[in-house]
């Protein structure tokens, strides 16, 4: 059944630019963009509507991006999450690894750089 609501997407990095980048790119395929700037935020936007999809950096200050893997799990998240790190990829394995195993059925790494068009792939 169609709806007339836009899709939600949930920008969470600490780089402001990025952030941008996506939040321009997420607007302009006529979707809602909320932008995070810190993680220790990331709950209580969360707690606002929650998100058809997540863009959620792997390594900021403060709490990293496996804590909020974990917390999107135990919130019962069953969105499309989308990582993102410009670091070591492993990393990003293993937060994908995590969010398989912990129920997060969607799970996209892109890497830093991303590509436009990669991006609004994984968005589309």
């Amino acid at each position: 059944m169609p709806t007339d609501r836009q899709q939600r997407v949930m920008i969470c990095d600490d780089e402001p630019d990025f952030r941008a980048i996506v939040a321009d790119v997420v607007q302009g395929m006529d979707m809602e963009a909320v932008e995070v700037a810190r993680p220790e935020d990331f709950a209580a936007t969360y707690a606002q509507g929650t998100p058809d999809i997540v863009v959620l950096d792997i390594v900021m200050p403060n709490i990293d991006g496996l804590e909020l893997v974990d917390w999107l799990a135990n919130a019962g998240y069953q969105g499309r999450l989308v990582l993102v790190s410009g670091y070591n990829p492993n990393y990003a394995r293993a937060a994908h690894t995590m969010a398989d195993l912990k129920g997060i059925a969607s799970v996209i790494v892109l890497r830093k750089p991303v590509a436009l068009a990669d991006l609004r792939a994984v968005l589309a």
